[in-house]
């Protein structure tokens, strides 16, 4: 009789803690709830009776019953009380709920975004491009893709060639489009996007106007307009003129295809640009004909080695692609049609 009456002064000991030493007592391990326990107790807050929770969760009475006891020990608080059918929480509980349901809310925005980013309505893509493409077409392609990703955040920078490849190596974009290079470094994965043969402009009236193709030795003698002494398309046409005996009257160097293309216009000289940049400026008062021989002068998607490119990247190329060839195709036939005009 001694032993047990000790055992129930010890338990009543026991109860009678605070509820602070009771917590300090359990390990840290011990009072951790688990996802389980908080969507049960969750449950219980929302309907007010275990019957009704249970139903909810679709488990049985006890099992919530048990869940709530197991709570109850490890956040070391009492958590509802007993009103006839109904559990009444106690404001510990309602604190504690407030917090559920900010988890609960993070969750679901996390899904949300999940959702986003799988069905490629959110994220951000980083854009930097050579000036004769980033100025001429990739603002409409840019505007289309835009239309079918209207969460999406685009950003866009307009280089030369030269620091779109640097910038690809440094993983400092998502996506670059500059002339192909043969500098380029392994740190760089590249895919070709489009081959553009430069083309001849000359001021509207001028005696190359007459001829369908110009040839490189149409040139010689002329006053030229020329890029700048790093563009692809200078360093090949001075090459091809050179092994040809072409002289042209070299009157202006500039680092813009546009630039070039307003000084034709106003009469300074004829010139060889990329076809994109000539295309754009076509209701300038200038002529535009195929140049023979072609000069080779394409153009890449430069992205950063072994760096794994996202949906919204991968979807952005496609559409670049086929939005570039089709666009293309469209102003090689303009071009023809001017010549025959």
């Amino acid at each position: 009789m001694r032993k047990t009456a000790g055992r129930n002064q010890k338990r009543v000991k026991e109860e009678r803690k605070p509820a602070q030493e009771r917590s300090a007592e359990l390990s840290d391990h011990d009072s951790e709830l688990s996802p389980r326990e908080i969507e049960i107790f969750a449950a219980v807050m929302l309907h007010a009776t275990t019957t009704r929770a249970a139903d909810a969760l679709n488990i049985t009475q006890p099992a919530v019953s048990k869940a709530l006891i197991q709570l109850a020990r490890k956040s070391g608080f009492q958590l509802f009380r007993k009103n006839r059918q109904r559990l009444i929480p106690t404001p510990e509980a309602h604190m504690l709920y407030a917090e559920v349901k900010r988890v609960f809310e993070s969750a679901r925005s996390i899904s949300r975004a999940a959702r986003d980013i799988r069905e490629l309505r959110r994220g951000r893509l980083s854009i930097c491009a050579l000036p004769a493409f980033g100025l001429t077409l990739l603002p409409s392609i840019i505007s289309s893709f835009a239309r079918l990703h209207p969460a999406l955040a685009i950003s866009l920078d307009i280089r030369s060639s030269v620091t779109v490849i640097q910038r690809a190596g440094r993983n400092q974009l998502d996506i670059g489009i500059g002339v192909t290079s043969s500098e380029e470094t392994p740190s760089i994965a590249r895919r070709t996007l489009t081959s553009t043969p430069p083309v001849c402009v000359m001021p509207v009236g001028h005696p190359l106007s007459r001829l369908k193709v110009v040839q490189a030795e149409d040139l010689d003698g002329l006053d030229f307009v020329s890029m700048a002494p790093g563009d692809p398309v200078r360093q090949q046409l001075d090459a091809l003129c050179e092994e040809r005996g072409v002289k042209r009257s070299l009157k202006v160097d500039v680092s813009l295809s546009s630039a070039c293309l307003s000084l034709v216009a106003c009469g300074v000289g004829v010139s060889v640009v990329d076809r994109l940049s000539a295309w754009m400026a076509k209701d300038l008062p200038i002529e535009i004909r195929d140049f023979h021989p072609h000069l080779d002068l394409s153009l890449s998607v430069y992205r950063p080695w072994g760096v794994m490119a996202s949906t919204i990247a991968d979807a952005f190329t496609d559409h670049l692609v086929l939005s570039t060839r089709s666009y293309l195709d469209a102003v090689d036939a303009g071009i023809k049609d001017l010549a025959r005009s």
